[in-house]
């Protein structure tokens, strides 16, 4: 069974009855039933992360209907059309072959899963491999240097969207494992203010761009490759060879990206079906490399390798990808809690969230399924997030006794054995994650002896959030990609189930179109036909009164 939409499922209504028999029970009702609620509800992966689920409105049962419904819909045929590169992305006829960017060890070649057509993917990934590690050995041991022979200890990587969001969070979370000789910047936003905050910081002879653009289209991305590329020019008085040793472009489209006169040894060609928020894997990830190097690059390819083959090949009842999509359609699905929470309890992690928004809401912010048909059920949760514990001071008040259920999963390190000080921060930070998730699934109730007729109502705290908990050991790049991993699966999962394309994004097309035809017809004053398009009078009154500020 096949593109199907779910609610029409015999597993789907088996679901719903079972909801209408235990919505009403709370957390600490499955507690109290389950003496060995932890053990049953929790996942060691690799002894080094912990996933924790039950403090979740689920039992035994609810999982087992699940993964009835997965078989139901036939699961097992989309994770073997990843393996043997059927056409998923059916909306841009395009195969999801993410797995294939970090096969560091050819697992799956030496297991014969690749057909042919793979298999040529494959090689010009290790191709491009080799240039990240041939690039990265080059800059970092001052063989690659300036147009006139100085050291480059400046990275800056442009892009937007997942050609920024996912470097950038990557070398923020493993700051640890930067480079010491190298600073890293990032820039993607339109406003000239970003990329000017960063050139006021850097000189050009130092400096190297990593421009990362599928289809080098990218209106933002462009016009901040070109300040860049005019920053250089008039530092070395136009000599356009000096592009050749502060540039490297990374696309799909080389066509588009040699009208900048780059030469093409400097131009990195990426797979055109790989999607820009599952990218970092790819050379889109070059600035990871850079910053971090090589060998660390590696080992989160591997991380997320081996999180691949976990997703592939584990029972849906022990594989942690598949049940947290599971537990999240639970509550999106059944008990309609619309949005969801990541919580991370350590600084490094703080673009963590950012990173996730994208991933989640850009695949699968959907209303129409695979049959373009419009969708009469909840797909794509709202995820936001933010850092522990300055959250807990700000809108944890809403979690706790707000009118909206917001399911939460907190994340946090283990590794305090080299951050002893005297202070003991790090025990009070896991404590306050502790405290938070009891008081979130337990409320008031933690309290055994508490005399509720004595108790406020503005005080009572009624629980019965959900909430999970990633405990890893050490966050390092192995663990790190297999985080990330777990997400972007989680996020698959959830469109097949859904009936949805969770690799395109059309809605974020037509906002691009409609900003070029008003910079054009407005500002450019080109000869575009008016009659094409509408626009209120509300914008063409903005736009008015936008001018005569300016005047």
């Amino acid at each position: 069974m096949l593109n199907i939409n779910p609610v029409y499922t015999k597993s789907w209504n088996i679901l719903l009855n079972h909801f209408n028999k235990i919505k009403k029970k709370d957390i600490f009702y499955f507690f109290n039933k389950d003496k060995n609620r932890f053990k049953n509800f929790s996942i060691f992966y690799k002894k080094l992360i912990l996933f924790d689920f039950s403090k979740n409105l689920i039992n035994n049962k609810t999982i087992k209907l699940f993964i009835n419904f997965l078989n139901e819909i036939n699961f097992k045929y989309y994770i073997n059309g990843i393996l043997k590169g059927k056409i998923l992305n059916i909306t841009e006829k395009k195969i999801i072959s993410n797995f294939l960017l970090r096969d560091v060890d050819n697992y799956f070649i030496k297991n014969n899963y690749l057909n042919n057509k793979l298999l040529i993917e494959k090689k010009n990934i290790d191709k491009n491999l080799c240039k990240i590690k041939k690039i990265t050995y080059e800059i970092l041991n001052n063989i690659w240097l300036s147009f006139n022979n100085k050291k480059i200890f400046n990275i800056v990587n442009i892009g937007i969207g997942g050609s920024d969001l996912g470097p950038r969070m990557i070398v923020k979370s493993l700051y640890l494992y930067k480079k010491k000789n190298i600073n890293s910047f990032f820039v993607s936003n339109l406003d000239i203010n970003d990329i000017n905050s960063v050139l006021n910081l850097i000189s050009p002879e130092n400096t190297i761009f990593i421009v990362c653009s599928k289809s080098f289209t990218t209106q933002e991305t462009l016009l901040n490759f070109k300040i860049a590329r005019d920053w250089i020019l008039k530092f070395y008085n136009n000599n356009i060879l000096s592009l050749n040793k502060h540039f490297i472009l990374v696309t799909s489209n080389l066509n588009n990206s040699l009208k900048y006169n780059i030469i093409r040894n400097n131009i990195i060609l990426v797979n055109d079906w790989v999607g820009g928020r599952y990218s970092f894997c790819s050379a889109f990830g070059l600035s990871i490399s850079l910053s971090i190097g090589f060998k660390n690059f590696v080992k989160i390819l591997k991380g997320c390798h081996d999180l691949d083959k976990h997703f592939f090949f584990t029972k849906y009842n022990k594989n942690i990808p598949i049940l947290l999509s599971l537990i999240s359609i639970w509550y999106n699905n059944f008990f309609c809690y619309t949005n969801e929470l990541v919580m991370v309890y350590n600084e490094s992690m703080f673009l963590f969230p950012y990173y996730l928004q994208q991933l989640v809401m850009e695949s699968n912010g959907k209303c129409i399924d695979k049959n373009n048909d419009l969708i009469n059920y909840n797909t794509s949760p709202i995820l936001f997030g933010g850092l522990g514990t300055i959250s807990q001071h700000s809108f944890f008040q809403l979690l706790h006794q707000g009118t909206n259920v917001i399911p939460c999963d907190f994340i946090i390190e283990s590794n305090f054995k080299n951050n002893n000080n005297k202070y003991n921060s790090y025990y009070k930070l896991f404590s306050n994650l502790i405290a938070q998730s009891q008081c979130l699934a337990f409320g008031d109730n933690i309290f055994l002896n508490i005399k509720k007729n004595n108790f406020s109502k503005f005080k009572n705290i009624k629980g019965n959030k959900p909430n999970n908990i990633f405990l890893i050991k050490k966050i390092n790049p192995y663990t790190l990609g297999t985080l990330i991993s777990i997400y972007e699966y989680k996020v698959f999962t959830q469109g097949i189930i859904w009936n949805i394309c969770s690799y395109d994004q059309w809605g974020v097309n037509l906002g691009k179109n409609l900003s070029n035809f008003v910079y054009k017809l407005y500002f450019k004053n080109k000869n575009i036909k008016k009659n094409r398009y509408f626009l209120d009078n509300s914008s063409l009154s903005l736009i008015k009164i936008f001018k005569n500020f300016n005047k």
